[in-house]
């Protein structure tokens, strides 16, 4: 009786740390699905919108290796809390100020300036939280349960993400804003749940304590020395390439809706909203069934992903209406759903428990390293040439798909 109360409490504790991952996908998709509609309410330009992005993902990418580390020292439970905290407070500020953007009381590089701080200070918070979940689930995993366990990190992700643009476009017909307030309410919610009803990872209430304290500097290092470890470079380097390609058709795809099919900016919102919504269930089918049901190791995942991401950019770039376009949006999307787990799953195996921390914020940080550079350049490229960024991933999935045949087997593999 004791052991099926302890598997009981288990799997509440994994749907609860799994639901809190859902709200920070939920919330970052709906963002992503809106901004380009919110961007041209105000009168930005494509570059300003994805000058937003790149600003914050860069200080994501920074943050989240630190607070990985930090979860060593406090726990997993009280840096997730923050971040979720953080989230919801962050993308508070960051709706006022597109708001006051709308109605002219912010214009132009003021407007542009107030953003840009505004989705950074939410970043360095909200930075938290997907290390912190992931070095959770990289506790009570073994290796041979690794690719499992971040699959289901991933599906929740994606079980969000299918929410969140579709709320987001239907609450976008009725004001540009109010999906952003609708976050704010779910994720201080979920940070008051995790915090009331989330046990410490059984790791870190049994291990020893820490000999070194803690240091922001010291955590630096260690990430940036991450680069240059030989068991993570390559696993490192494959994901950020796959994160920046999709980061470059994700920001530029609000806009492609508005002008290659004629849609204003609340239908467009609509439209990318259900695209988004199509790629998360092709996502989340991919982790629900590839990834949970038949096991594969990560190197077979990551040969399998970034080829059907390079299919989904070539419809992508030749769709002529929207329904192909959401197609091509959701092939990518299967093969994103299945690349995630592969990259986290491959770069955890590879290192120790006390490493586990650092190792998952090194992970999250992959999404945001490629939204540094996929942003800016995709918007910029579509000012320039509306076609020019779809035909660009074409081009860069393809040694990306040989770099993936190259990733080096594990024992465990």
């Amino acid at each position: 009786m004791a052991d099926s109360a302890d598997v009981g409490r288990s799997r509440a504790t994994e749907a609860l740390l799994l639901l809190a991952v859902a709200v920070t996908g939920m919330g970052q998709t709906l963002v992503f699905a809106i901004l380009p509609s919110l961007g041209r309410a105000a009168n930005m330009a494509e570059i300003q919108v994805g000058l937003i992005i790149t600003c914050s993902a860069l200080v994501f990418a920074v943050a989240s290796p630190v607070w990985g580390r930090l979860s060593e020292y406090v726990g997993r439970r009280p840096v997730l809390v923050l971040g979720l905290t953080g989230y919801g407070l962050g993308t508070l500020g960051f709706a006022l100020v597109f708001q006051a953007g709308i109605n002219g009381v912010l214009q132009g590089a003021a407007l542009v300036l107030a953003l840009v701080l505004a989705r950074s200070l939410q970043a360095m918070v909200m930075a938290a939280s997907p290390p912190a979940a992931s070095a959770y689930i990289a506790d009570v995993t073994s290796i041979a349960q690794r690719t499992r366990g971040m699959g289901r990190i991933g599906a929740a992700h994606n079980l969000g993400t299918v929410v969140g643009p579709a709320m987001g476009g239907a609450l976008a017909v009725v004001s540009l804003v109010l999906p952003l307030y609708v976050v704010v309410v779910v994720s201080l919610a979920m940070a008051l749940f995790v915090a009331w009803r989330l046990p410490e990872s059984p790791y870190i209430r049994q291990r020893p304590a820490p000999e070194r304290p803690f240091s922001v500097a010291t955590a630096l290092r260690a990430s940036f020395a991450s680069y240059r470890d030989p068991r993570l470079t390559g696993i490192l380097l494959l994901g950020v390439g796959m994160f920046m390609t999709f980061a470059v058709v994700q920001q530029t795809l609000g806009f492609m809706y508005q002008d290659r099919f004629s849609l204003s900016p609340a239908g467009a919102a609509g439209g990318v909203g259900m695209a988004m919504m199509a790629a998360a269930l092709s996502s989340l089918l991919a982790q629900a069934v590839v990834v949970q049901w038949l096991g594969w190791a990560p190197r077979t995942l990551l040969r399998l992903a970034l080829p059907l991401m390079g299919a989904g950019f070539l419809v992508l770039a030749l769709a002529p209406v929207p329904a192909v376009a959401a197609l091509g949006i959701a092939v990518t999307g299967l093969g994103l759903g299945l690349g995630m787990p592969g990259i986290s799953s491959a770069a955890s195996v590879r290192v120790g428990n006390d490493e586990q921390g650092l190792v998952a914020g090194m992970m999250s940080a992959c999404p945001a390293l490629g939204f540094i550079i996929g942003p800016v350049l995709g918007t910029g490229l579509y000012q320039w040439l509306p076609q020019a960024p779809y035909w660009l991933v074409c081009v860069l999935v393809v040694p990306l798909v040989v770099a993936a045949w190259r990733v080096p087997g594990h024992p465990q593999d």
